[in-house]
């Protein structure tokens, strides 16, 4: 019993610390200093981004478990934690799993503390509040973006929109369903686009942020749901994306990761030298100073037709070895990371169009704009399953070490056709990490089948 109470407190500690708004002064405000001013917010909603940074979020682990549970990326590394998410033998104790987890519940808990603390202050001018209201929509979106990622990892999560306290209560929480996670998604979306800014500024949340989340939420809660309506969805806020906001899709593909502002960026997270990430010196060889932790798969190196132009942008070699290199900054890790940009909104709606089997030309003129860039010849098919297996042909290419793949493969039930490794349906969601289950008593706080 003892041994359960101690493990208990570092559950909180690990998960659901107060002290997370602790980076000063930039980032963040401690969480035992009151906020009293409109500044005081603004550090505050600072230390919120600040957390996507992690390396067990964006900075690394989560993004890389997108493609390495998949089939772009490989294991070459030392890390064992590495190996078994590779292998789709992932155990409960996995200490990569256990830091995405805690990475996510982290960030939620700094946003709620944030969104908790804001109406404690009252002496705000005029252009103060409408600042913070902006503020509170970002706040919004961002709990709806890490809310989505912890339902696409785990299935059935804990829904957390208050802070966490060291009580009974706020430690033993249930699992909620798929259904009601999304819900709480697409309040938490709705929220936010009536406050957020319309203007699109480089590692910040915007009205178009809001959407692409709409987009992309929306389909793949169509696969869990089978609500046609949902298709719709998807496809009204993709169109608004792409229409509403002065985006453009880039010409060049390698302008995408030259680490200059480009016109196709939607949301991004944004790192430099003081919070810099070790994407690169993960995926780069020790011949450039790297320790190639994970590599592309041969298997993906040749899916490229050899004129398309995103292959040699994303995949260098060096002999033999093929490493990736989106991420090229390994001297000072600031190569940002991009959570939306508009290639996939033309992508979602020409699938969400494909599943509607709305008129095959609009699917087409989608698809090509990605192929066109690629400097491949039109898609001409009017079937539509063929159309969609070119979308998927299309996403993975796209956004290779961007960590779509798995989820693509998962949530279109296509991971065991797909995947040598994944022979059972239980191995398409992650384990529950076994802190959690021993540390939460609530009795709706379960295991995944098959761990």
């Amino acid at each position: 019993m003892k041994n359960k109470l101690y493990l208990s407190i570092i559950s909180l500690f690990l998960f659901f610390s107060c002290d997370v708004l602790d980076v000063e002064p930039l980032h963040s405000i401690s969480a035992d200093e009151a906020i009293t001013s409109a500044n005081d917010i603004k550090r505050a909603v600072n230390g919120c981004y600040d957390a996507f940074q992690s390396a067990d979020y964006y900075g690394r682990n989560y993004l890389v478990a997108g493609d390495l549970t998949a089939d772009l990326l490989t294991w070459t590394g030392t890390t064992a934690g590495y190996n078994q998410i590779n292998n789709n033998s992932i155990l409960a104790d996995n200490i990569i799993v256990e830091g995405i987890w805690s990475s996510l519940y982290t960030t939620l808990n700094r946003i709620n503390n944030t969104l908790h603390r804001i109406p404690e202050v009252t002496n705000l001018t005029e252009d103060e509040v409408a600042e913070v209201e902006k503020l509170k929509g970002e706040l919004y979106f961002l709990r709806a973006l890490s809310h989505f990622n912890l339902v696409k990892l785990f299935g059935p999560v804990p829904i957390r929109v208050a802070p966490a306290t060291a009580s009974d209560e706020d430690l033993n929480v249930p699992r909620r369903s798929v259904n009601d996670v999304y819900e709480q998604i697409f309040t938490d979306l709705s929220a936010a686009e009536e406050l957020i800014t319309e203007e699109i500024i480089l590692g910040r949340a915007s009205k178009a942020a809001v959407l692409a989340l709409k987009a992309r939420a929306s389909l793949y809660f169509y696969f869990h749901s089978n609500q046609t309506s949902r298709l719709v969805d998807a496809v009204n806020a993709a169109t608004a994306v792409i229409d509403d906001f002065g985006l453009e899709m880039e010409n060049d593909f390698a302008t995408l990761f030259s680490g200059t502002p480009n016109t196709e960026s939607i949301f991004e997270i944004e790192f430099n030298e003081q919070d810099r990430n070790r994407l690169a010196e993960y995926f780069f060889p020790s011949s450039f100073s790297g320790r190639r932790e994970f590599a592309p798969t041969q298997q993906l190196f040749n899916s490229y037709d050899a004129i398309d132009v995103r292959r040699d942008i994303s995949i260098g070699k060096a002999g033999a070895d093929l490493y990736a290199q989106k991420y090229s900054d390994i001297e000072k890790g600031t190569d940002n990371v991009y959570v939306f940009r508009l290639a996939e909104m033309y992508l979602i709606r020409a699938e969400a169009n494909a599943l509607l089997q709305i008129e095959a030309s609009l699917v087409q003129s989608d698809v090509n704009k990605i192929r066109e860039r690629a400097e491949l010849l039109p898609v001409t098919s009017t079937n539509f399953q063929v159309l969609l297996l070119e979308i998927e042909t299309q996403r993975m290419k796209e956004f290779a070490f961007e960590g779509h793949r798995w989820f693509d493969l998962v949530r279109t039930g296509r991971a065991i056709t797909v995947l040598e490794n994944v022979t059972n349906i239980n191995q398409t969601l992650y384990p529950i990490p076994l802190n959690e289950i021993l540390t939460n008593t609530n009795e709706n706080m379960y295991q995944n089948d098959g761990y």
